[in-house]
């Protein structure tokens, strides 16, 4: 490669004597990088002019690692140290989800019983040498991360989503600054693309958490053997279940997932609301039934509204995010499966076949938009509109902070009671989401038992799969 000056390709070279050392060795690498790939040296000057307008010292960084970093990264995430967990382990985990000190108190005093004043947890995090400042990750290996989920699926969320998705689900110290300012050297056209977007939300009311939880399916996936099913509180906006299974129509799974989630709580909402269609009447049954000898005005037949699900706003709100930055992704690459001739969903075999391989790697990706979605900060918005903003965790676990109040019931019956309800009026779905059938011919192929079978949580792995099973088995 020939090797060209500065000179001869900025004609202002008065100007470069101006330029730190720094500067001259990133002007330098990117000209290299614009040479390899065939650039003419008009076109190279052409493109640090313009990088030079729109990008500040740090963005031509950004721009050589953006540039220069491809690998992928494993996903890490931050499990919860249980309720049992003690006070630093505790403070470590919530530091870790991007809370603030003042925050972190709430949930320490909220949820777990202790009190801890802001100095106390501030001398707690000196010695526990937890800080945010001056820790920040290697720059490529955040670019490199960013690559990697943009290509298993997140490459339509936005700075804030991508800032919380490096912090919490790999595990990295990211500033949202240098989130916003990779994302926009890696791919400009989408950052311009969402910038452009405007939403107008209607009024709505709710005087706390558990006053009205919103209930219902998504089936965009549905033609290809994948259904999701959700329920979100109205009040703090946060995701109280998203499941991906076989179906969302059998009214015993809904049921099974209701009342999985308040034996959790140990609490019933006030009421929920939900389309009318027949997957709902076991947990419509369940809600009305458990809430019928509390004396409110909505207990009993009340405790449970049905309307139209174009209406249900908060979850309709829902899977329009849930949308642009998931399963876009995924409806590309099963209509990709189908325009070449590898999925066939009007075939039986071909779908179950999805559910085994895709299933498992869907529902990791719902788990870490759940945790994203339930850690962000919701914007304020018009005056007019009394629902507070604020980060949902926060709004749910601490309502008083926000002016409001927990609106859930006491359950009437103990847990053993729910645990039969559970045996004998809901069911989970099969394992893996097939049918025995299935799972007993895969045996077959592999030569492994049913328990022998990995969990697959990469997008890469669950394809490889999917090809080896779909050429394996007969047409």
């Amino acid at each position: 490669m020939a090797k060209y000056r500065f000179e001869e390709l900025n004609p202002e070279s008065a100007s470069l004597q101006k330029k730190t050392f720094t500067e001259k060795v990133e002007q330098q690498a990117i000209i290299k990088f614009c040479l390899d790939f065939g650039k003419t040296p008009t076109e190279t000057h052409k493109f640090l002019k313009q990088s030079e307008k729109q990008h500040s010292k740090i963005s031509r960084s950004l721009l050589l690692c953006c540039l220069l970093c491809v690998a992928d990264h494993d996903v890490t995430g931050i499990p919860y140290p249980g309720d049992d967990a003690s006070v630093p382990e505790l403070v470590q985990y919530y530091h870790q989800l991007c809370y603030t000190s003042l925050q972190i108190c709430g949930f320490l005093l909220f949820v777990h019983g202790t009190f801890m004043s802001c100095s106390m947890l501030k001398r707690l995090k000196r010695r526990l040498n937890i800080r945010r400042r001056n820790n920040q990750s290697p720059l490529p290996t955040v670019v490199r991360t960013i690559l990697a989920l943009h290509r298993n699926g997140l490459s339509n969320v936005g700075y804030r989503y991508m800032w919380r998705t490096l912090n919490i689900g790999f595990g990295l110290c990211v500033t949202q600054s240098r989130a916003r300012l990779c994302l926009r050297t890696i791919d400009q056209q989408g950052v311009l693309n969402r910038s452009h977007r405007v939403l107008r939300r209607r009024v709505y009311y709710n005087r706390g958490p558990n006053y009205l939880i919103h209930v219902d399916g998504y089936d965009k996936l549905k033609p290809y053997g994948i259904a999701i099913h959700g329920a979100i509180d109205g009040y703090s906006r946060k995701l109280l279940w998203l499941i991906a299974s076989p179906s969302n129509n059998n009214p015993r799974y809904v049921g099974y997932w209701y009342l999985n989630w308040i034996k959790q709580r140990k609490m019933l909402p006030r009421v929920v609301r939900s389309d009318a269609g027949t997957e709902n009447v076991i947990m419509r049954d369940l809600q009305r039934s458990l809430r019928h000898n509390q004396n409110d005005e909505m207990s009993g037949q009340n405790s449970f509204l049905v309307g139209r699900s174009v209406a249900n706003q908060r979850i309709e709100r829902l899977w329009g995010t849930l949308k642009t930055s998931f399963t876009q992704f995924w409806r590309n690459r099963f209509q990709d499966f189908q325009d070449t001739g590898l999925l066939n969903v009007s075939c039986p075999v071909h779908k179950e076949c999805v559910r085994f391989c895709f299933l498992s790697v869907i529902q990791h990706q719902l788990d870490m938009f759940a945790e994203n979605w339930n850690s962000h900060r919701i914007r304020r918005q018009r005056a007019e509109v009394v629902t507070p903003s604020g980060i949902p965790n926060m709004l749910y676990y601490q309502p008083e902070i926000f002016g409001g109040r927990d609106c859930s019931f006491p359950l009437p019956c103990n847990l053993q009671t729910i645990d039969n309800l559970i045996e004998e009026y809901t069911e989970n779905f099969p394992e893996h989401g097939c049918s025995n059938e299935f799972i007993n011919i895969v045996e077959l192929l592999t030569g492994n038992r049913r328990d022998q079978f990995p969990i697959i949580t990469s997008y890469d792995d669950a394809e490889l799969l999917f090809r080896t099973l779909i050429a394996a088995l007969p047409n």
